[in-house]
């Protein structure tokens, strides 16, 4: 899928193209595989919501509630749990048993609007093929031509709320500690560090990719740099 923000009228990577071809080069490195669909996905809305001043580190409303920790710790937490609740979550057959959060509930509806923006486009792409008669129209494989095209379903926030619980109990325990506090809190999950090292893989290519055109005029990378430092001492070791 093309988009004019990735590429310029000569065919080359703009800043935000060259911020997502690094971020999907730095994951293919450190898992040795291509990235999922769902990976790629999220990367392009990432950039995109920075792009529109969405995924910020700041409240969209004080009357929401307070993340734990001083005013630095609310915002680094904000803004990673945010960026994870882009990636989709293994959970079991069951009732969500966890709180939830409204802030991340109202980032949500900005992702689902862009999401399914994505997939109308692409949709009304494979509509002009096949009315413009630049494919063959007499097949048997319409759901897989469906099935195969992104942005298929809606991501929730399970992974957002996960990761909110388990940063905010690493300010006052350990890394083991809150992961094993995380686990009981949320039996929902299939896996919950497993997602969140998937998580903190996806965090990382996409500072990569943000730091990679920092000097252009396009973004900011502050508020991603100072979060990734505070970060480090609290990432799951793999």
């Amino acid at each position: 899928m093309t988009c004019s923000f990735l590429t310029s009228s000569k065919h080359i990577h703009t800043p935000w193209g060259r911020a997502l071809s690094v971020a999907l080069e730095h994951l293919s490195s450190s898992d040795a595989k291509e990235p999922s669909f769902h990976i790629q996905e999220a990367l392009l809305s990432a950039l995109e919501l920075i792009r529109f001043e969405v995924l910020i580190d700041k409240p969209y409303s004080k009357s929401y509630s307070r993340i734990a920790g001083n005013d630095d710790d609310q915002r680094h937490i904000r803004l990673v749990i945010r960026t994870m609740s882009l990636l989709p979550m293994a959970l079991k057959n069951e009732a969500w048993k966890g709180p939830f959060d409204r802030d991340l509930l109202v980032f949500n509806s900005f992702i689902k609007a862009l999401n399914r923006s994505y997939r109308n486009l692409c949709e009304m792409l494979v509509l002009s093929l096949f009315l413009n008669n630049h494919v063959e129209k007499e097949r048997s494989d319409y759901f897989e031509i469906s099935d195969s095209l992104p942005y298929a379903s809606d991501v929730n926030v399970a992974m957002g709320l996960v990761t909110k619980h388990y940063l905010e109990q690493t300010l006052s325990a350990d890394n083991k500690a809150a992961l094993a506090s995380t686990e009981a809190a949320f039996p929902v999950c299939a896996s919950v560090k497993r997602d969140l090292e998937k998580g903190f893989a996806f965090w990382n290519a996409l500072v990569a990719g943000i730091s990679a055109i920092k000097d252009s005029d396009e973004v900011d990378p502050t508020m991603f740099l100072e979060a990734n430092e505070w970060l480090q001492k609290r990432k799951l070791q793999t």
